[in-house]
């Protein structure tokens, strides 16, 4: 049987988006037309069945009419939050080629909201927003320090860690004991499991309830007591001091009769406080939805950033975090195109053959496993040697074509006769 050709891709946005704010691309020319147009030429000569167009909603409403044009019909506008915990808007241009060269718009609809939330994506910790913001391929660069300044940007994407305050009477006696079930955090740590003996380990002690309290912090100078409603931010009290662990000064006490309470946290970032619903930083305050406590606020773990693109968690990426974290923020989120591609009949029972512009880490693969597609061939243009190594990990049979400028060339390997 005659494969299946599906053409997919999105030309890189970095021209277009609005994020660019220095020599954005806002007419149909320059190198982020470029891009696209070896795009519109691969769909010339691969002369595939169907085809997969996506790139930013951002664009100028020039740039957007001009790829309206040349398909010949209007993209379906998807947000990914519907299917994932990320804020993703992106339009989808997927058609089908009739006889005579020209395409037709596959129609789809939008799919069903999840209904998952950024807390629903966390390994760890607590968040304050409903969704993520967009994950873009700069969220490697930042520091992980909050600013609520930026709300519309890295601070959407970052998570809470409670701050360990106090161990309960009996587990002071025993490091044993000096387990999950025995600690206490902020009033948004969660709570030890339920039993029938009267509700687990620590449930009649109130340790999920307990202020802040006093809390020495051994620098080189010595001691620095924290007083209740005074969680200071570290990094710029002690940015010198070497941060660990931290012990009450008073006989090691580590139980919640002590005026002094034991600090476990990894203190590699500032302390936050957040009280009545606003949380301090430098003196100011700011509105948060975050319960009363003290935090570490963190950067979303390349895990959890995979669940936004909801990547399945058996990917494996064979390379630092620094290039997951821009290989991500670069892809596609997989179920949104697993829906798109779903609309195309056969895609499930016919065999294929996919040719994959500006791969990157294959989430088009990744969207058509999704479906339970027979993929039999695969091609891909990609330039970047750690995208190139993470899809050949995980997608060994990929057959990579490298730069997409190729596809100009005369000769090029996949024109319609040439393709085995």
């Amino acid at each position: 049987m005659i494969p299946m050709r599906l053409l997919i891709g999105g030309s890189p946005c970095t021209y277009w988006s609005i994020a660019q704010t220095v020599n954005r691309e806002t007419e149909p020319s320059g190198m982020g037309w470029g891009l696209f147009e070896n795009y519109l030429i691969a769909l010339d000569k691969y002369k595939p069945d169907y085809f997969l167009y996506e790139n930013n909603k951002s664009m100028s409403p020039a740039i957007r009419a001009e790829i309206t044009k040349r398909f010949g019909f209007e993209p379906v506008n998807i947000n990914s939050k519907l299917v994932s915990a990320q804020n993703r808007d992106r339009l989808y241009w997927i058609g089908k080629r009739n006889p005579d060269g020209t395409y037709i718009k596959v129609d789809v609809e939008q799919p069903e909201d999840r209904g998952i939330l950024l807390r629903d994506v966390l390994e760890s910790g607590v968040t304050w927003n409903e969704k993520a913001y967009t994950l873009d391929a700069h969220y490697y660069k930042t520091t992980g320090v909050f600013n609520p300044k930026k709300q519309r940007s890295y601070s959407r994407l970052m998570a809470a860690e409670p701050i360990r305050i106090g161990t309960i009477e009996s587990a002071a006696k025993n490091a044993d004991f000096d387990s999950q079930q025995y600690r206490g955090y902020s009033p948004d740590g969660k709570s030890v499991t339920l039993c029938g003996q009267g509700g687990g380990v620590g449930a009649k002690t109130g340790l999920y309830a307990v202020p802040f309290m006093r809390v020495p912090e051994a620098t080189k100078q010595g001691y620095v007591d924290i007083y209740p409603g005074e969680c200071v931010d570290l990094a710029q009290e002690h940015s010198k001091t070497r941060r660990g662990r931290r012990m009450a000064e008073k006989n090691n006490c580590l139980t919640t009769t002590c005026s002094m309470y034991e600090y476990c946290g990894t203190l590699d970032k500032p302390i936050y406080q957040v009280k009545d619903g606003y949380i301090t930083i430098k003196g100011e305050r700011y509105e948060i939805k975050l319960r009363d406590g003290c935090y570490i606020i963190r950067k979303l773990t390349v895990r959890e950033c995979m669940r936004l693109q909801t990547v399945p968690e058996t990917y494996i990426f064979p390379v630092s975090n620094t290039q997951a974290y821009k290989m991500l923020g670069n892809g596609w989120t997989c179920d949104v195109i697993a829906h798109i591609l779903s609309y195309i009949p056969g895609i499930s029972t016919e065999p294929i053959e996919v040719l994959s512009m500006y791969d990157g880490m294959s989430c088009g693969h990744i969207a058509l496993d999704k479906l339970g597609a027979n993929v039999e061939r695969y091609y891909a243009t990609e330039i970047d040697k750690y995208a190139i190594r993470t899809t050949q990990h995980n997608y060994p049979d990929t057959i990579q074509l490298g730069d997409a400028f190729q596809v100009r060339w005369e000769g090029w390997p996949l024109t319609k006769e040439a393709t085995p």
